[in-house]
């Protein structure tokens, strides 16, 4: 048994087994080093995808403090929380009417009654007006 390990344990077939494991060490290395380096780059990829939704946003806020400031947004928040209007201006309520009253009701019994495509082939084609 001692004889034929000898046998196969020549200088030739100990430097293969050496080279073998010396590529496989660094075959390993290598796609380890891949991976890492896809993980790294992945994050990158999300990190500037953060950023970039994060500048949107801050530019949707500096639009939204420029509307802020102007007067139209003034005037429209002054009419809705003081009630406050344009010197003329008057606000007119019509009381409801049995007129109305029944047209509403008409008109949502007749959206019940309807399937969804008879909707659409009113709205396609005019139906509806």
């Amino acid at each position: 048994m001692l004889d034929q390990a000898k046998k196969y344990l020549t200088m030739n077939n100990i430097i293969l087994i050496v080279v073998t494991i010396f590529v496989l060490s660094w075959v390993w290395s290598t796609i380890s080093a891949l991976n890492k380096n896809y993980g790294l780059e992945k994050r990158i990829n999300e990190t500037r995808a953060e950023t970039e939704v994060m500048k949107l946003q801050n530019e949707k806020l500096k639009l939204e403090q420029a509307y802020y400031k102007t007067d139209e947004y003034l005037e429209l928040q002054a009419r809705k929380l003081l009630n406050k209007s344009f010197d003329g201006e008057h606000l007119v309520i019509l009381p409801k009417t049995a007129a109305t009253e029944h047209s509403n009701n008409q008109n949502s019994d007749e959206e019940v009654d309807k399937t969804n495509f008879e909707k659409w082939m009113d709205f396609l084609f005019g139906q509806n007006v």
